[in-house]
């Protein structure tokens, strides 16, 4: 997709803090998201059938008048959750109360091989 967006699978995960709709948790995956979109949608029409469950399947035939076509084109639509990483590339850290203690001064002269010590006391005759 030229805008960013890439479809979630259906068995991925999201973890949604603010402006969560229709799931109790904060961890779901995305099938479960189109679940409850789905139970939602049908618990307000009165005349929800099978057919119409498409929407979150396999795609509901239908026509569609699409920029730059040049006239209706017929295909099947659905609807699927997408996302856009954030610029910055690589994972979040692990949430973890326990992290890893900084380095000490005393760890930096553990590393630094034994012959400097002397090389440096040499150097700085008194």
């Amino acid at each position: 997709m030229d805008n960013g967006y890439s479809p979630l699978r259906d068995d991925e995960v999201l973890f949604v803090d603010r402006g969560r709709v229709l799931m109790t948790n904060p961890t779901f995956k995305v099938i479960e998201f189109l679940d409850a979109l789905a139970q939602a949608i049908s618990d307000r029409e009165e005349d929800w059938s099978e057919d119409k469950e498409d929407w979150f399947g396999d795609g509901l035939a239908c026509e569609a008048l699409r920029f730059g076509t040049g006239g209706w084109q017929r295909g099947r639509v659905r609807i699927r959750l997408e996302f856009i990483p954030e610029k910055v590339p690589g994972k979040l850290p692990e949430r973890s109360s326990a992290s890893r203690p900084a380095e000490q001064p005393l760890e930096r002269i553990r590393a630094k091989p034994i012959d400097t010590f002397y090389q440096d006391s040499e150097d700085a005759r008194y």
